[in-house]
């Protein structure tokens, strides 16, 4: 466990260098939507290898926890009046994963949270001060990466990529952004969101990326099936003849 140190703060992101990580989460009203559920799901990954868990809320992150010393990055997600989600908008929220044992405390770092009530320029600072946690900036732009970085942040993450105003509906990785993060940064460089295929988490490693996060391409049945049937119904299949 981090003890509120630089140089700790380091060696777990280096504990987490070349490893996928998987995000165990399902939306409310999946069918999947279920701690037992769930910590089965974060139980196989584990045995399949994954070097470390993504976890929303502190149920789940205390069921995880349980499970493994492996490292847990943590969050609470949130939703405003006009249905846009947040990921650890507050202290309150940070400190509340911490309790529940997450190892890292993932905040939402994009430019539409500076004006919130608890910036995460000040969020980020009280998590290393007060809680002894190292901040993982779940970002959507380069833009929101260097401010992050000078904010103190300790890594970052492409999570938000896809779901800002200005990247909306995009539901592929940025290889130019990865690209870029990596050129312009010295905090470890996560890649995270739209994953797809193990070539796609190799070319992120390859490209310099720490980690890779993987969610719905390992742990949400419905996505994944539906990935296979799009693609069958575009295929013009002539019934056979048998």
């Amino acid at each position: 466990m981090p003890k509120g140190s630089n140089s700790s703060f380091n060696s777990l992101f280096h504990l987490l260098r070349g490893r996928i990580i998987v995000s165990c989460q399902a939306a409310e009203g999946d069918p999947l939507d279920d701690l037992d559920t769930l910590t089965r799901i974060a139980t196989s990954v584990l045995r399949g290898g994954a070097g470390g868990l993504r976890a929303e809320g502190t149920t789940r992150i205390a069921a995880f926890r349980a499970l493994t010393q492996l490292p847990i990055i943590g969050i609470i997600k949130t939703c405003d009046a006009n249905g846009d989600v947040y990921i650890t908008p507050d202290f309150r929220s940070a400190k509340a994963v911490v309790d529940a044992g997450a190892d890292i405390v993932a905040l939402d770092c994009t430019a539409r949270r500076l004006t919130a009530p608890e910036p995460w320029t000040e969020l980020i600072p009280r998590t290393h001060t007060e809680l002894r946690r190292p901040v993982l900036a779940d970002i959507a732009s380069l833009e929101d990466a260097l401010a992050a970085e000078r904010a103190g942040a300790d890594a970052v993450a492409t999570t938000l990529y896809g779901y800002t105003t200005e990247t909306a509906g995009i539901r592929s990785p940025s290889w130019p952004l990865l690209q870029s993060l990596l050129a312009h940064l010295t905090v470890p460089v996560l890649l995270e969101g739209h994953i797809t295929h193990p070539t796609e988490a190799l070319q992120a490693l390859d490209m310099g990326a720490t980690a890779v996060v993987i969610g719905s391409a390992i742990t949400r049945p419905e996505t994944i099936t539906n990935r296979f049937v799009q693609v069958t119904r575009q295929t013009d299949i002539q019934p056979s003849s048998k």
